[in-house]
């Protein structure tokens, strides 16, 4: 079990001690809730982060993943978020965070599809039609 508290990106201090570990996830919230995988690494008590550029103050998430990247002992990060573009911004942030703090740290970054649940690894700039009709489905209403 996780002794992992907080976990929502903005209300994460930088100096957490669960930031010493050599990796950390940082995924989209419905991306942690809909893909077993992820529930399963944060109960097996690796960090995992999650925020929504959505819903969320999306300059407060980028400077807080600044900070984090910037303070975390981290030698890897994995990403996760669902294929709707709209949660592409984490996986920019993310880039953009580690390139700026020059550290070396090696990034993985996969999208979860919302039809199967399934991550698979993620294309900048790929939009395919899964994800134009789940954006729809999702924000047409």
């Amino acid at each position: 079990m996780s002794a992992q508290w907080p976990v929502k990106i903005l209300l994460i201090h930088p100096k957490a001690p669960f930031l010493t570990r050599d990796k950390i996830i940082i995924a989209a919230d419905c991306a942690a809730l809909l893909n077993e995988e992820i529930g399963q690494i944060f109960r097996s008590g690796e960090p995992v982060i999650i925020g929504c550029p959505l819903l969320e103050d999306p300059h407060r998430m980028m400077n807080k993943i600044a900070l984090i990247v910037g303070e975390a002992k981290a030698k890897e990060v994995e990403v996760y978020t669902m294929e709707v573009p709209c949660c592409h911004a984490i996986h920019m942030m993310v880039t953009k965070m580690i390139r700026e703090s020059g550290k070396d740290i090696k990034s993985r970054h996969y999208i979860v599809r919302v039809l199967t649940r399934r991550a698979e690894p993620y294309k900048p700039g790929a939009i395919d039609e899964s994800m134009i009709r789940a954006e729809r489905e999702a924000h047409v209403h």
